[in-house]
């Protein structure tokens, strides 16, 4: 595959079932999915369509979940102790509710966005596999652009793919779901 290719393509993003096609996501051609190919940033499937394709191409694929997003992991599915969610002292209902999705950090700093279930007097049940796992996807539109990056869009890129561990007075908190408050369980030491 083709590496450092500048692609933005503008598409609908279907799921797939017995009871036929459901709309998940649309771009816009004002707003494009845009990526350098190479960097892992995209499904590698989405990837191998795509690159090939010259600008004004249309495509129109499938992928089964185990060239998406995988199955859905039982063991993905976490019940926490509702202790986890508390902010001085207090449950904090203003963002975990049942079908929330609140990004999070483990163990070893890695960031996870968790699906709320469920919310109990004492546990608060999480799905971890990612939204789409399970699904068959498919994926239509047009290649807006596919041309070699430049040097500074392969910067850029990067820069933005590296993660931000440092989190000062004024962070927005943008990348971690936006205007969290003083949670402190996600990358920036301020969402859950």
């Amino acid at each position: 595959m083709e590496k450092n290719r500048f692609i933005a393509v503008q598409y609908e993003l279907y799921s797939v079932d017995e009871s036929g096609k459901h709309l998940r996501e649309k771009t816009e051609l004002t707003n494009t999915f845009t990526f350098i190919s190479g960097f892992g940033y995209t499904l590698e499937e989405f990837e191998k369509q795509i690159v090939p394709l010259a600008a004004g191409e249309n495509f129109c694929f499938q992928l089964k979940p185990e060239q998406a997003y995988g199955e859905i992991e039982k063991e993905r599915i976490l019940t926490l102790d509702r202790s986890i969610f508390q902010i001085n002292g207090h449950f904090d209902n203003d963002h975990i509710y049942e079908g929330a999705d609140v990004p999070m950090q483990n163990e070893d700093g890695m960031r996870l966005d968790g699906h709320v279930l469920k919310v109990t007097d004492d546990h608060v049940i999480m799905d971890f596999n990612h939204p789409l796992a399970g699904e068959t996807l498919e994926y239509k539109g047009t290649v807006v652009v596919n041309r070699d990056a430049t040097d500074a869009e392969i910067r850029g890129f990067i820069s933005m793919l590296a993660p931000n561990d440092e989190c000062d007075e004024e962070c927005d908190h943008e990348h971690c779901g936006g205007g969290c408050g003083q949670h402190h369980h996600c990358g920036c030491g301020h969402c859950h």
